[in-house]
This record gives structure tokens, sequence and C-alpha cells, in this order.
């Protein structure tokens, strides 16, 4: 009876800690950045700084082709809800340390300025972005192959 006892907690405890497993947040390694982005698009949202509010319902929709030789070009969504600009923001990127670093080259607010992140894949399928602070600045929702939108 003993044995059985002990083995049937064993089963519960190693069952219990794969599910967790399953269901756990993916930090994504620099590795697997590099595969997931390289030559394709992402379309998601990013924090919009106005005000500091901390919510990424209020944020930009935006789009980011991440071109094979390091560098990207990104477009927001100027048509909604929150207006991003429809102006096109260039710039390289890298992953350094498991973390994806972008530096824009012709953006006002963020020119020359290196910006790194965390990539975590959500159980939902999205993709977090996570700053230096622990704080979720982007969100992928989709990753598409290639360049679909013809961003330039």
């Amino acid at each position: 009876m003993y044995k059985l006892v002990t083995a049937s907690i064993f089963t519960a405890v190693t069952l219990s800690g794969t599910v967790s497993t399953v269901w756990a947040d993916t930090s994504l390694s620099g590795k697997e950045i590099k595969q997931m982005i390289s030559g394709n698009t992402t379309t998601g949202e990013r924090m919009k700084r106005a005000h500091e509010q901390e919510s990424l319902s209020k944020g930009v929709i935006f789009k980011t082709y991440f071109k094979a030789n390091g560098q990207f070009v990104e477009k927001g969504d100027a048509f909604g809800p929150a207006r991003g600009s429809s102006f096109a923001k260039h710039g390289v990127w890298r992953v350094k340390k498991n973390k994806l670093c972008f530096t824009y080259s012709d953006s006002i607010r963020n020119k020359g300025k290196q910006m790194c992140s965390k990539v975590t894949r959500k159980d939902n399928g999205v993709y977090h972005l996570i700053d230096g602070k622990g704080k979720v600045n982007r969100v992928w929702k989709k990753i598409q192959p290639g360049n679909p939108y013809n961003l330039k």
C-alpha cells in the first residue's frame, strides 16, 4: 500500500509539472529570434507613449519588416484608434545576449538609441517584447514570411 501511494504521488507531481511547463511562457533564445524574424514581417501593437499610459489596447498598430541584412522598416497605422505615424521608420536590428535590439536611424524620438527587448512566446500564440524594466512594450500578433506589405 505504501509503495502504491508513493508511486501515485510521484506520478501526480510529475504530470502536474509537465502540464505547467507546456502552458508556461517561453523566452526565445537569440538563435530562435533570428530564425523567426529574419526576412519576415511582424504585425502587432506597440505602447503609445503619450501620457505614459500603460495600456496596449490604446497602442499603435504597426508592421515591421526585418530584412535578412540586419536592416528593418516599420510603419504604423495612421488610421487606427491611436493614430500612429504613417511614415516609415528605418533602422538596424540585431540579436544580442538573447535579446532583440533595434536602433532607429530616422526616428525623431529614438534616433540612434539602441533599445533591446526579451522576446517571449505566450501560450496564446502571440509574442511579447519585454524591455529592461520588465514591461511589455510591443506585442507581435502575426509573423508573415517575406515582405507582404511591400514596406520600403
